[in-house]
């Protein structure tokens, strides 16, 4: 038996068991079952016969139920594409859920390492992966990347397993030397650990040459058997090699909430967002310090950009106020919006996996949504443009993954053709004859009695988007059609995350379902929110309240319905909070609490000294004209600028002569409060006025006074 044939098996039992019909229908209740053909599992190899070349072929096998799609080309370039699918194998894998500590699982480990100890080392592997298959069996589940080959060259899609990651990378038809013409089209491949060890493998003194198809390995089985007679049929040898062939069957149960995140975040690449360019070098030294600093437990873990018209954009990681900025170079430009902005994001650690490509980036570029929403990383270098997107979002976060979707337009419940979407459908048609941007799109679809416009077209294209038919490459700003699946999505099933959110949406759609709504906000807390929930059906009204952060996050949630009185939130949250979080979406702040508000403002000052005594004057003053213990980058070196530019800045980090200074400024009907806070030194003042209107007066003229000092407001969503 070949390793291949090894290979085949492992994953058959890891994924690839038989379902009967009644586990069928349960299956398909908790996911979406999807059935991958292929023709062989995908591989890197190097024969006999090419071993004097050098020659490495890497095979990349499509599913069988799709179009044939096919791509013959040789490498240019084999390191970026080495690294590149080595970065997609990072992000498809990568899982950064908490897991907690299991005793239970401890203890089986360590009966049977006892029942192991005189095993040899065979027998003790075959008995540990045995018990992972079946205690585990999705262990070794990978869900395999989306690939299209289209006009401009090669393109995968991987998102990972947490929810939480999605990338985007395009090979470029300058990185190959094509052997035939490509059939265009959509697919599946096989993305296994076997292909990711021998991608690793690939050299830059070897001939790379890639193949995409579906056509099938032949793998020969033969035991020592006895001569063949030669009154053998053509029809037995033909039966003979039939059976060679082999197809393997992989059926993996997607859950539905990793297609409807999936279709979220591609879709989400469209809306308005703020672009900031970056130097490679400085994403390098973010990923540095977060290798060289370890997260505080109870401390911030965001990752703050500050944003200032006609300055370069920085970069301060909390809770240490280490500052990274860029250098000055001929692709970067400054930030050209007309406000000030300080945005925070979540989930820094996942920039790692982008370490890989750093050494073949040539520019950087950060698309921000808004404070704690997605952000899209795109890094382009010779021949290739990697986009990557990570939300941030974890499972007890659900209040900002609610955000998120309230971004997005509604999601369409059915996507049959009719009356009401044939605008899609022409659209769609476009797509597949030419992929283009919106502007050519609108163009090509407008006639002397219909012209559409850009925000119609734009519409269109996000509802398609959500349907899983295109797909945006944010690199290029272009569309693209590219079915997720072979048949169309149902879309009624990923309307919601669940029963909790629908009947949540349902209730808040109703006249009486939110009633006594109150927003009151509280220095150094942030929002508190509570209402009391009719629920119709019930015929009962529950009291529910939210706590919500600066940053929009939930810090402390309490409802009397029976689910929160008996679980707490350990069964989910229930659909009372979620009704409640809703509205103060919907919520007029304007109007209404036009005499109760904060707003929290924030500035990099530098650290205060400490006072010197008289007797260390002297040491203190030699100290001061000693070289700056600052690290300094010489990547600016490498630049090629000239010796006369001015801002050329050496310095790409210091984080030790900054801090962040706080200012919470409330209005509290007839009282301005204010709050300054350095480090661990905080003063307060407060102002009362006669009437309200003087207060609210006052409270916007400190913020313009502090904004004009140089601070910066900090939103929350």
């Amino acid at each position: 038996m070949t390793n291949k044939q090894i290979d085949n098996s492992i994953d058959q039992t890891a994924i690839s068991q038989e379902a009967t019909p009644a586990d069928k229908d349960e299956t398909h209740a908790n996911g979406v079952m999807m059935e991958l053909n292929y023709a062989a599992p995908s591989h890197v190899s190097l024969s006999s016969d090419q071993q004097s070349d050098h020659t490495q072929h890497v095979a990349l096998f499509t599913q069988l139920e799709r179009d044939a799609v096919s791509f013959h080309g040789k490498l240019k370039d084999p390191l970026i594409f080495r690294d590149s699918l080595l970065a997609l194998f990072d992000v498809v894998s990568s899982d950064y859920r908490y897991v907690p500590k299991d005793r239970a699982a401890y203890t089986v480990f360590m009966q049977m390492r006892r029942a192991s100890r005189h095993k040899n080392l065979f027998s003790a592997q075959r008995d540990y992966f045995t018990w992972l298959f079946d205690n585990d069996p999705l262990a070794f589940c990978l869900l395999d990347p989306i690939i299209q080959v289209h006009q401009a060259g090669v393109s995968f899609e991987v998102f990972s397993r947490d929810e939480g990651c999605y990338a985007q990378l395009t090979l470029q038809h300058d990185l190959f030397e094509t052997v035939s013409t490509p059939v265009l089209g959509t697919t599946s491949i096989d993305y296994s650990s076997a292909l990711f060890d021998g991608i690793e493998q690939i050299r830059d003194h070897q001939i790379t040459t890639l193949d995409i198809g579906q056509e099938a390995i032949r793998l020969e089985r033969s035991n020592v058997s006895e001569p063949k007679d030669n009154s053998e049929t053509e029809m037995d040898s033909a039966v003979n090699e039939d059976s060679k062939q082999e197809v393997i069957e992989k059926r993996i149960n997607v859950p539905k909430s990793w297609i409807r995140a999936l279709l979220q975040v591609q879709s989400a690449g469209q809306l308005a967002q703020e672009r900031i360019d970056l130097d490679p070098i400085a994403l390098y030294n973010v990923l540095f310090e977060l290798r060289m600093h370890a997260d505080i437990k109870g401390k911030r873990r965001g990752l703050l950009i500050e944003l200032i018209p006609q300055q370069l954009p920085v970069m301060i990681l909390e809770p240490f106020d280490i500052t990274v900025t860029s250098q000055v170079s001929r692709q970067q430009t400054p930030y050209q919006g007309q406000k000030a902005k300080l945005i925070r994001l979540w989930g820094r650690r996942r920039l790692s996996l982008l370490k890989r490509l750093l050494p073949h980036t040539d520019t950087v570029s950060v698309s921000l949504l808004g404070q704690g929403m997605p952000s899209y990383w795109t890094l382009t270098g010779k021949g290739f443009h990697f986009t990557f997107a990570m939300t941030g979002f974890s499972q007890a976060n659900w209040s900002q993954s609610l955000n998120f979707d309230l971004l997005l337009p509604k999601r369409p419940q059915q996507n049959t053709p009719n009356s009401d979407n044939d605008d899609l459908v022409s659209l769609v048609q476009a797509l597949v004859e030419q992929p283009s941007r919106i502007d050519a799109l609108r163009e090509r679809l407008s006639t002397p009695e219909n012209n559409l416009t850009a925000s119609h077209v734009r519409q269109q294209l996000l509802s398609g988007a959500q349907q899983g038919l295109i797909r945006y490459d944010m690199a290029n700003q272009s569309y693209y059609y590219r079915p997720l699946t072979q048949t169309p999505l149902d879309m009624a099933q990923f309307a919601h995350h669940n029963e909790a959110e629908k009947q949540a949406f349902d209730i808040v759609s109703r006249e009486d379902g939110i009633q006594n709504l109150n927003v009151q906000t509280v220095v150094g807390q942030g929002v508190s929110i509570s209402a009391d929930i009719h629920v119709k059906e019930d015929r009962r009204t529950y009291q529910s309240q939210l706590q919500l952060g600066d940053e929009g996050l939930v810090s402390r949630a309490a409802c009397s319905c029976p689910q929160y009185l008996q679980h707490r939130l350990s069964q989910g949250v229930c659909a009372h909070l979620i009704a409640l979080r809703l509205s103060y979406h919907q919520y007029d702040h304007t109007q209404t609490n036009s005499w109760h508000d904060m707003r929290t403002l924030s500035k990099r000052v530098p650290k205060p000294q400490q006072k010197a005594s008289k007797n260390n004057s002297a040491s203190t003053k030699h100290a001061s004209q000693s070289p700056t213990n600052e690290v300094l980058d010489l990547s600016a070196l490498a630049q090629g600028l000239p010796s006369s530019d001015t801002q050329a800045k050496p310095v790409a980090y210091n984080h030790s002569a900054h801090t962040i200074s706080y200012v919470h400024v409330t209005c509290d009907h007839k009282k301005v409060l204010i709050e300054h806070s350095i480090d661990d030194d905080s003063t307060r003042q407060q102002f009362v006025f006669n009437q309200p209107a003087q207060a609210h007066a006052a409270f916007l003229q400190h913020i313009a006074r502090f904004e004009a000092q140089g601070f910066i407001e900090n939103k929350g969503v």
